[in-house]
């Protein structure tokens, strides 16, 4: 089988033409990350139980890390494709919240294209559970474009920042695989002005406060 996505206790491989197989480490750290997991945007045939592993085959057209979608797409997604990223994504981040856990940053190896049309974050190696509304980082990340202005700023370890840096992460990485273009604390005016007044452009601008106490994802 060849392999889509795996971590250390992940992985997705391809099986044949319309066939995948998601095993998971499922007496793991971040049980709780996949027993919330959009299980529901997939056509999931079969489920197993194998040792600690559960194993789960999925039928679909096409499935796909976002580079190479992005790539097959001339690096460019199209303003529906990035509303679709968006919300699946912010879903699924307000469904670790209600259980308490979230990530401090997206990149784009984190998340893979299923049919074209939705999106799902695999990478439950970065989940970190919520305290008084604040991620423990206590190991140090490659630097990202994708950072919020907290994650940029943090310059000992362990340290703590709010939940809600993953909302300005994702914001960045949507205008990112839309735009071509990487977001800063200053040109958002500039970067956001091709959907100024859209749907997404309000969205955005919501997740991409600089203050994480006035940063919000709501789609609407």
């Amino acid at each position: 089988m060849t392999v889509v996505y795996q971590n250390n206790q992940t992985k997705l491989e391809k099986k044949n033409k319309d066939t995948w197989v998601l095993t998971i480490d499922w007496e793991g750290d971040t049980k709780k990350f996949w027993v919330n997991f959009p299980y529901n945007l997939l056509k999931i045939t079969k489920q197993d139980k194998v040792g600690d592993d559960k194993k789960f085959t999925i039928k679909a057209t096409s499935i796909k890390p976002l580079s190479v979608f992005l790539k097959e797409n001339k690096n460019r997604l199209s303003y529906d494709n990035s509303i679709d990223m968006l919300f699946d994504i912010g879903n699924q981040l307000q469904s670790l919240e209600r259980f308490y856990m979230g990530v401090p940053f997206i990149d784009i190896k984190d998340i893979i294209v299923v049919n074209e049309k939705h999106y799902f974050y695999l990478n439950d190696e970065k989940v970190l559970d919520i305290k008084n509304g604040k991620l423990e980082i206590d190991e140090p990340y490659k630097k990202s474009l994708y950072f919020s202005p907290e994650l940029k700023q943090m310059r000992t370890l362990p340290g703590k920042i709010s939940y809600k840096s993953s909302f300005y992460s994702l914001a960045s990485l949507v205008i990112f695989c839309m735009l071509n273009t990487s977001i800063t604390e200053d040109n958002k005016d500039d970067v956001l002005a091709p959907i100024y007044t859209s749907k997404l452009y309000w969205a955005l601008l919501r997740m991409l406060n600089n203050n994480p106490n006035d940063r919000f994802y709501l789609v609407i």
